[in-house]
């Protein structure tokens, strides 16, 4: 089997199951043997693509989310406009989720879009590893628009299209500095309400120790900010990046 067509097919499957589907079920929705089904999902047999995009379609899921395979990579050739921050292909996002008094990791994609205006956008949401973003608690796709000093990003979730995700950040002055920004949307447990929270974003991934976790956590200057402005406030990160 190609690690492309196991990678579609357990894709497929994590979709199937988040819709409740057994295979049986899914099988009938899509006119195939439960057999067949099985062997897509195993990557033991090639899947071809009037058959995916009737699969997308049943699931209710972007096609693009079944083939975001990442090969192999041969070559070091940005594949994003070299004068923005995020000149390749991926990115590591870090913010602080109190709800659970812990660091949420999340790996971030990017490629151009067809038509060449924006860049599209896959967000890889609460990952144990960097090595194994399949294994995410939630899957975002959208697009990015980069400016000079800003960049912004709107996202959706898979699973559930009433959830978006907007990310607004500052474009780091150093291309070493992880950019900060301001990530917001719709929190679940404890409350189902808009939220908003720091996040940190890197070209590479990055220590995990106290000083990453002192520059995602709001700190009493946020606090005066968030007081004296009735505004939440993100700057730059802390000039202990720069060393």
């Amino acid at each position: 089997m190609s690690s492309f067509s196991y990678h579609v097919g357990q894709r497929i499957k994590k979709y199937r199951k988040s819709r409740g589907y057994t295979i049986e079920q899914f099988s009938a929705n899509i006119n195939k043997s439960k057999a067949t089904l099985s062997k897509y999902e195993n990557g033991t047999i090639t899947i071809d693509i009037e058959t995916l995009y009737d699969i997308a379609k049943a699931l209710d899921i972007d096609l693009k989310c079944f083939i975001d395979y990442q090969p192999p990579v041969f070559h070091s050739e940005a594949v994003l406009p070299k004068n923005f921050y995020f000149n390749q292909p991926r990115a590591y996002m870090y913010y602080y989720d109190g709800r659970v008094r812990q660091l949420v990791r999340s790996l971030l994609c990017f490629s151009p879009s067809p038509s060449g205006d924006t860049i599209d956008v896959m967000l890889y949401l609460g990952v144990a590893s960097f090595d194994e973003p399949d294994r995410c608690q939630h899957l975002f796709t959208g697009e990015m628009k980069p400016y000079d000093t800003i960049t912004h990003m709107v996202m959706t979730n898979q699973i559930n299209e009433a959830e978006k995700m907007y990310i607004c950040m500052l474009n780091p002055m150093q291309t070493r500095t992880p950019a900060v920004g301001l990530l917001s949307g719709i929190g679940s447990t404890p409350f189902f309400a808009p939220i908003a929270l720091k996040t940190l974003i890197s070209k590479e991934p990055m220590e995990e120790n106290e000083k990453l976790m002192s520059a995602i956590k709001l700190d009493k200057d946020d606090y005066h900010l968030l007081r004296y402005y009735n505004m939440m406030v993100v700057n730059r990160p802390a000039s202990a990046f720069l060393d």
